[in-house]
């Protein structure tokens, strides 16, 4: 006859099993924390290359043409760089070296697929957030995230600090020509 007392149990303890599911938990809640923060910067980090790929192609704009940047027709006020045309003007830039350069520049916003609204001014003051949207602050410079006022600008103006809004509230992304 077999001894019933020496068996040896298969399968797991409730402890066990209680101590592989709590980790299990711990490393889905550092996951989910982790992940939306990392799609965040990912989509900042994009809008970031915008910026700078859209300065990049605003000195070719001017190393093509004498010098000058495509401000004119500017007011205080800012305008959508899609609304100003003519020869010289932020229209014929983003027409000529945004749009229909050969590839086009993407400006896709990360968060929509739609390109990015491209405003121009000549006042720091008009700049608020808007998520993607980028500004032109024509005559003045970067100060750390924002635009610090310059010498004013118009259509001679030789300086200028591009302006991106980010995915968090009330921040920027701000790099300028000095």
């Amino acid at each position: 006859m077999k001894n019933l007392n020496n068996r040896n149990p298969a399968g797991f303890t409730i402890i066990e099993v209680m101590i592989v599911l709590a980790i299990a938990g711990l490393i889905l809640a550092i996951v989910f924390i982790a992940v939306p923060q990392l799609q965040r910067n990912t989509r900042d980090n994009q809008r970031q290359n915008i910026v700078s790929r859209l300065k990049s192609e605003l000195e070719s704009y001017a190393g093509n043409n004498q010098g000058k940047y495509p401000f004119g027709g500017v007011t205080n006020s800012y305008q959508n760089c899609t609304s100003l045309s003519g020869t010289g003007q932020c229209g014929d830039w983003l027409s000529r070296y945004i749009t229909g350069a050969n590839p086009p520049v993407n400006i896709n916003d990360p968060s929509t697929g739609s390109n990015t609204a491209i405003n121009i001014s000549t006042s720091s003051a008009v700049i608020t957030w808007a998520q993607g949207n980028a500004w032109i602050s024509v005559g003045n410079r970067c100060n750390g995230e924002g635009v610090q006022a310059g010498s004013g600008g118009g259509v001679n103006a030789r300086s200028y600090a591009f302006v991106i809004a980010l995915d968090r509230s009330n921040t920027f992304y701000c790099i300028d020509n000095g």
